[in-house]
């Protein structure tokens, strides 16, 4: 099965928005994306192709950490969506890998994510907790694996550091 990733294109939009509902099976997700690119929020939008058809899409937007006075701006990859036909297939990897070129290729040095902690570490994701960032979708005292980070650029641990907010396209937690 040859897959091939490209940047979503304007006559992409409806495949994408069924695509992540019939992922999710709801359009919650679907309504997320929609929401990110009106509010012109949807930093990166790529698809994934097989034979030509679109089956599976991965969204980044761009999360605000904030530590006292201190504000940085970071990718978060999410939503992310494979057909459900075409998942465990490498799909969602690809796309992914995809992402991360364009993320350092664009001088970031850390993307963030809340997912599944039995899938995002074998692509380097680790807890972002221990590192020194925190989130609404972490209780005070609660579970914390599924907010994760990737460390592009090493020397941001310990100067970066603070409260992470997802666009307001996202649910609260």
């Amino acid at each position: 099965m040859q897959i091939s990733i490209r940047r979503e294109l304007p006559e992409d939009i409806k495949e994408i928005h069924a695509l992540e509902a019939e992922a999710f099976g709801c359009r919650l997700q679907a309504d997320i994306v929609d929401r990110l690119r009106d509010d012109g929020a949807l930093w990166l939008s790529q698809v994934a192709l097989v034979d030509d058809r679109i089956v599976g899409h991965a969204a980044y937007s761009l999360v605000e950490i904030s530590h006292n006075s201190n504000n940085w701006h970071f990718p978060a990859l999410g939503p992310i969506a494979v057909a459900p036909a075409y998942q465990r297939q490498g799909i969602g990897s690809a796309l992914i890998r995809a992402g991360f070129e364009v993320v350092g290729e664009a001088g970031f040095g850390l993307l963030f994510l809340v997912g599944s902690p039995n899938y995002y570490p074998r692509f380097g994701f680790q807890p972002a907790l221990p590192l020194g960032f925190t989130s609404d979708y972490v209780k005070p005292g609660g579970r914390h694996e599924h907010f994760m980070a990737l460390v592009l650029d090493q020397s941001l641990i310990g100067s970066v550091r603070g409260h992470m907010r997802f666009h307001g396209a996202f649910p609260d937690p």
